[in-house]
């Protein structure tokens, strides 16, 4: 008997290098060039109030763009631009301290542990840490009776509802996605280098002007882009905590698509608001440039200046203050990120019917407990339904309970660990959970008592699903094809998803909104079944979060020997063979690290979820529209419900990287994009 060698068949078409990104050039294109796109062209039109998109493109000119330099507009530009650029300031100023203290001075432990505490208030949900300083900020809070208790304060103070309220909230909500690329640069600095500069005579001071610092330089301009492009289009803070007094260009613009239906002016403002980032950013491009300039003329000098004859540095009796200082400092700085969700807990206990003004007594009631009555007669019920909550949490507990011991009951039996059991019990486990609750009962409509609460959280869940779906599919594919398959394309593909990660989410809050109401359909009309308000939230938040997966499998398949796959296919493995032997397993652990970190951040989406959801609602869209009257602390509960969620998804992205042999810093590196 003779065997035949498998010959492959050299006729067989083969697609294009760039095949596997065609459904993301197709994707970005439908959703995210086209409404840009339209958005520009509305920008030149006039309002038409009787059409279903408020625009009439008959008669194009430049009218809105001359009313937007109106002085209130362009007080509102300036005062955005100042916010933006003394937060991003400041944020670099807190952060660095912190990012150096974590790479440097910290062992691999304790590394772990605060960039842990660095991530968790940053992916906590943005809206409700807006919130949560309300507490503090309101005339009649704990902190303005207590410094009038004091004696700092005469009357309470009047900070919510301003300009400083909005600049210290988002100092607060960027500062976190500041230190974590700062901290990525700075751990990938090679250790000899410093260790060299400082065998070679420098000192602590100039190994870290001339070491360290330019180094660092790409993660300081990674954060300076995260923090600033969000900075100038944010919508939540003003809308939240700046009142009329605190007004920036996004709630603004949002004001003139909702408010006014002045969909041309908005669309130029918009345009413009654009324009106003990207000069910035060239600006601040060109004034690195210029420092770069002179410091190379500066050299010499310096260089002579260093060469001096100096003598002997004799040692020191101060002790070392650098790292306590940095500890210090970094502790405050976790603090300061940590009050708000405190704040958020607790006042979700809160035994009055404001969730801003603390009581002074704690209740239950609000969490499910038996309904009561404040002082004044005013009812309060609380958010689950623990008739109906109750067993099935139990049930929950024990499947639960069930897959994490059953490794060590397996070791316990057989004398040996199961890798696979291992790592895939507790995940089975909280899969048929789920399921078995599901099937035995209605839980998931009947244990909410608060209708907008639960409708909000399901239709989070929901919508944050089905954009993972979406983002995961082609984010994965498109990682696949720029790893593997780089070309002319790839350059094309990674400045497509530069813009999709810088473009303000203002701006494809209201590009979608325009072009999917353009399009109609499925975007207007419920289609087999889906509402359309959901199909519309699932594909506008799977936009940033299937960029976020296409960088995170990039980064990981980058990393990753190619050669089995060259193997599979000079064994004659077919590419789709291929892919599903060989590749689809080596990004499997990217591919989930990226699925729950675009689950994570679909479920908190705020800003294009108010502006395109239609009928349907998520928690956010609820909470927002509770925050024009008085919050009732059940909404804090849901806010617990949903931090909880997140902390134990961000839990599970870490696991599977680490079982992934990621170390901290890459597991960073992956939460910052890849």
């Amino acid at each position: 008997m003779t065997a035949t060698a498998h010959v492959p068949n050299k006729r067989k078409w083969r697609g294009p290098k760039w095949g596997l990104a065609i459904p993301s050039f197709i994707w970005y294109t439908l959703f995210f060039v086209a409404p840009i796109a339209i958005i520009v062209l509305y920008s030149f039109g006039t309002k038409d109030s009787t059409q279903l998109v408020p625009v009439d493109l008959g008669n194009l000119g430049l009218h809105n763009y001359r009313e937007v330099f109106s002085e209130l507009f362009f007080d509102v530009f300036a005062s955005t631009l100042k916010i933006a650029v003394f937060a991003t300031v400041l944020c670099l100023v807190i952060g660095f301290p912190v990012s150096y203290f974590i790479a440097f001075k910290v062992s691999e432990k304790w590394r772990a542990i605060l960039l842990a505490m660095v991530v968790i208030p940053s992916f906590t949900s943005f809206l409700i840490r807006t919130i949560a300083w309300r507490i503090p900020l309101s005339a009649n809070g704990e902190l303005s009776r207590w410094l009038q208790d004091i004696g700092v304060l005469d009357a309470p103070f009047d900070v919510l509802g301003t300009k400083t309220a909005v600049f210290l909230a988002i100092v607060y909500n960027y500062v976190g996605f500041m230190v974590l690329p700062m901290f990525v640069a700075l751990d990938r600095i090679d250790p000899s280098l410093r260790e060299a500069s400082k065998d070679l005579g420098a000192t602590r001071s100039s190994t870290f002007m001339s070491v360290t610092l330019p180094l660092s330089g790409p993660g300081v301009i990674a954060g300076i882009i995260l923090t600033f492009i969000p900075m100038c289009g944010d919508y939540v803070t003003a809308t939240v905590l700046g009142g009329t007094k605190g007004l920036m260009v996004g709630a603004l613009i949002d004001s003139q698509f909702r408010g006014s239906q002045n969909w041309p002016q908005g669309s130029a403002m918009a345009v413009l608001m654009i324009v106003m980032v990207l000069l910035s950013l060239v600006v601040g491009a060109a004034l690195v440039w210029l420092v770069r300039k002179l410091l190379r003329f500066a050299r010499p000098a310096v260089d002579r200046y260093r060469s001096r004859p100096r003598r002997e540095p004799t040692p020191s009796r101060i002790p070392d203050l650098l790292r306590p200082l940095l500890a210090v400092w970094t502790g405050l700085v976790l603090l300061f990120l940590f009050i708000p969700i405190f704040l958020v807990i607790r006042h979700s206990f809160n035994d009055g019917p404001s969730f801003s003004v603390w009581s002074g007594r704690y209740s239950t009631v609000w969490w499910g407990g038996a309904p009561g009555r404040t002082p004044a007669g005013i009812p309060m019920v609380g958010l689950f339904d623990f008739a109906e909550a109750g067993p099935m949490l139990v049930r929950f507990a024990v499947i639960m309970a069930i897959g994490i011991a059953l490794p060590y009951v397996y070791r316990a039996i057989t004398g040996a660990h199961n890798r696979h059991l291992r790592r895939w019990s507790a995940l089975v486990a909280f899969v048929i959970a789920i399921v078995v609750n599901g099937m035995m009962t209605d839980w998931y409509l009947t244990i909410f008592q608060q209708a907008g609460v639960g409708e909000g959280l399901r239709g989070s869940f929901l919508a944050a699903f089905g954009a993972t779906i979406i983002a995961v599919t082609i984010g994965g594919l498109c990682g696949v094809a720029l790893a593997r398959h780089p070309g002319k394309w790839s350059a094309v593909m990674m400045a497509l998803l530069f813009l999709i990660l810088v473009t303000p989410e203002i701006m494809d809050a209201i590009a979608l909104a325009g072009w999917m109401q353009r399009i109609g359909g499925p975007f207007n009309s419920d289609t087999l079944g889906v509402p359309f308000g959901m199909l519309r939230l699932w594909v506008g938040q799977s936009l940033y979060a299937s960029a976020v997966v296409t960088l995170i499998v990039r980064a990981r398949l980058a990393g990753l020997d190619s050669s089995l796959e060259e193997a599979a296919a000079d064994l004659g493995a077919p590419p789709g063979r291929a892919f599903r032997q060989v590749t689809l397993p080596l990004i499997s652990s990217a591919l989930i690290a990226g699925g729950l970190l675009s689950f994570t951040l679909c479920l908190d989406n705020t800003i294009i979820s108010s502006l395109i959801s239609g009928a349907s609602s998520t928690f956010p869209v609820a909470l927002i529209s509770a925050t024009k009257s008085e919050i009732k602390p059940f909404w804090g509960v849901g806010s617990v419900v949903l931090f909880v969620m997140t902390m134990a998804l961000l839990a599970f992205v870490a696991r599977v990287l680490k079982k992934s042999g990621d170390s901290s810093a890459q597991i960073a590196a992956t939460l910052g994009g890849g």
